[in-house]
């Protein structure tokens, strides 16, 4: 629904804002807790000895390039000595340490925000993971291969390049790209499509771990995705729907809370009875004579913040 006012047109804008509880609570239901693995990590040619560090989240070509093994790749004709990086593989490892108390939880995963693209995940040499797509979260269970004190994670990174090159033999026909500038693999690949060359950028196919990754520690119940979508506005109310994703690792009675996280008031509450998996619950709340986003010049930007939280029985395992 469109809403004007006398001679503007406003928009009213709500951030949600995500935060992950840090700490470990007392009691049979305890907070999730979030742990960042982005520390300590080296890099190195795959059948090569020699590691190097690396940066994560990062990529590759600004590991070599931070560690002065390429010269730098827009200088002349530096791209096109610079190809074999997208047709190597690479390896990417850690270590990290886990306690007792992690290890105690009834859900204990990895989490990649990012991982560009064909990367094979094993942890302390147990396989986890083979993802092949840039753009998605990957969410494995990390349980069955962790250990109390030192742990071993890698990554492997197939050659972009070369995992395709097969497919589109076989395959028997070139799909079109145009602005590939090299072998056409781009449309094969769920994979950011600049990196193969366009005519406004140069060709750097890369791999590397290029989001956050952590790994997360829970009990019974998890918020997998939280937002807020704006019904109606009007000028004496706005009426909206928190909707939430919540993943449960049985069935349950549990409680969604939705608050102001400026003002701490409570805006929604729901009783539910959760189902093992994944449950989608929505609450409808409504902010009186709400506070307008203007555009610059027309008025202030305000923003709303909300929290969610799950609670089973009067402690909140989870929130976002």
């Amino acid at each position: 629904m469109r809403i004007s006012f006398s001679k503007a047109l406003c928009m009213f804008l709500l951030a949600a804002c995500a935060a992950h509880a840090q700490g470990p609570a007392a009691g049979r239901r305890q907070a999730r807790t979030v742990t960042l693995l982005h520390g300590g990590w080296k890099f190195r040619e795959v059948g090569k000895t020699v590691w190097h560090a690396a940066a994560v989240p990062g990529c590759v070509h600004t590991d070599l390039l931070r560690h002065g093994l390429i010269e730098d790749p827009f200088y002349r004709d530096n791209e096109k000595k610079l190809q074999w990086i997208g047709k190597t593989d690479w390896e990417y490892e850690t270590n990290f340490r886990a306690g007792a108390e992690t290890l105690a939880r009834r859900r204990v995963e990895l989490v990649f925000e990012g991982l560009d693209t064909y990367a094979s995940v094993t942890l302390n040499g147990v396989p986890l993971l083979d993802a092949d797509n840039m753009f998605r979260v990957w969410r494995v269970d990390a349980k069955r291969a962790l250990r109390a004190g030192e742990n071993t994670l890698r990554v492997v990174f197939r050659s972009p390049v070369n995992e395709v090159l097969p497919r589109m033999k076989a395959i028997g026909y070139e799909l079109p790209a145009v602005n590939d500038q090299g072998e056409k693999t781009s449309p094969y690949t769920r994979k950011a499509p600049y990196q193969y060359g366009w005519d406004w950028g140069p060709r750097f196919v890369t791999s590397g771990v290029w989001r956050p990754v952590r790994l997360e520690a829970w009990d019974g119940v998890r918020i997998e995705d939280f937002h807020v979508a704006q019904k109606e506005l009007r000028r004496d109310a706005s009426e909206m729907s928190a909707v939430l994703e919540l993943v449960s690792d049985s069935e349950m009675d549990a409680t969604v809370v939705v608050d102001d996280s400026s003002s701490g008031r409570r805006l929604a509450e729901r009783a539910v009875r959760l189902r093992t998996g994944t449950n989608r619950v929505a609450l409808d709340f409504l902010i009186n004579n709400p506070r307008l986003w203007w555009p610059a010049g027309l008025g202030p930007q305000n923003l709303y913040r909300f929290r969610a939280r799950a609670l089973v029985g009067a402690r909140a395992v989870d929130e976002a």
